[in-house]
């Protein structure tokens, strides 16, 4: 990927906001672009932690594993997001969950060494780590939240309208396409894949149409009414 896409991606990743531009050009100087192939490990749980990682395109599920061989979804990071930045900072200095490309993935990525002495040497560039850190906590909060007070149907809805997009040239019509298989987004938003299925029929009434291909989406307004997600609401 040219280097100025991904000095974009960088700049706009969470992590990275109100950081003065000329740390976003060490940050993409000091990192390593890496490419995974759909279905590699990037890491396993307890592998030592030598750096944090900004996806540039595709998507990384992270996960555990219980004694019984379930795997349990933490997290699923996309385009522009970064992932393991805590895993740098513990004292173990060990990575506390699994990594694996759920598509083909490009990504960079940020070395411990770099990042621990720019926040050493920069006390404005680690109060905005700091806050950026705390902002993530409260926002998996509110995932935490979402999951457990909001049905199977308004998990779905909230989460199509993450991925709708506008549909040129058809008044207020959005288009979906899912970015992953619907078995990863069933077990990222705690449901079977069969509920999946019937929780898109049940929002039938709130302007979703089945495509071939794709989710249309017709009455915004109804579905963020019925899912309880106002316009000001970050992505689930």
């Amino acid at each position: 990927m040219p280097a100025n896409n991904i000095f974009n991606l960088v700049k706009g990743a969470p992590l990275f906001q109100g950081v003065d531009i000329s740390v976003i050009d060490a940050v993409v100087a000091h990192a390593h672009q890496k490419h995974f192939l759909k279905g590699k490990q990037l890491f396993t749980m307890g592998d030592k932690a030598e750096g944090f990682f900004i996806i540039l395109k595709g998507w990384v599920k992270l996960y555990r594993v219980s004694k019984t061989g379930e795997e349990a979804i933490v997290h699923v990071i996309g385009p522009g997001e970064s992932f393991a930045e805590a895993a740098v900072f513990n004292d173990g200095r060990t990575y506390p969950v699994n990594a694996q490309a759920v598509e083909d993935v490009d990504l960079i990525e940020v070395p411990r060494s770099f990042f621990v002495q720019k926040i050493q040497k920069d006390s404005s560039f680690a109060l905005c780590i700091l806050g950026a850190i705390a902002s993530r906590q409260h926002h998996l909060i509110q995932q935490l939240e979402q999951v457990t007070t909001r049905t199977a149907s308004q998990r779905v809805g909230a989460f199509l309208l993450r991925f709708c997009q506008k549909e040129e040239g058809e008044g207020g019509t959005y288009i979906v396409m899912l970015p992953y298989d619907k078995a990863l987004i069933s077990a990222r938003l705690n449901i079977k894949p069969e509920t999946f299925s019937r929780a898109l029929r049940k929002l039938t009434p709130h302007g979703i149409h089945l495509g071939e291909e794709n989710i249309i989406i017709t009455d915004m307004d109804s579905l963020r009414d019925f899912c309880d997600v106002p316009l000001v609401e970050k992505p689930c």
